[in-house]
């Protein structure tokens, strides 16, 4: 069985707008996710200059969350 020309080329344009929506859709990911992790570097920075000024007051912080921990050691 042969497909038509204009079956074929309607499949295209499918197939071709799917790929922008998911393009589209992935781009924004992208942004999502590195403004997301710029966030946690600044979060981590800010909560490690407040440790550093317990530490400095004599006030020993309670430990970090062993996912804070893995992420001080790794950075992922």
């Amino acid at each position: 069985m042969t497909i038509e020309p204009q079956a074929k080329a309607q499949d295209l344009a499918v197939l071709q707008a799917t790929v922008r929506r998911v393009d589209e859709e992935n781009g924004q990911l992208r942004g999502r996710q590195a403004r997301f992790e710029s966030l946690l570097r600044a979060f981590s920075w800010t909560v490690d200059r407040w440790a550093g000024q317990m530490h400095r007051a004599g006030i020993e912080p309670d430990p970090v969350h062993p996912l804070v921990d893995e992420y001080n050691r790794t950075g992922v």
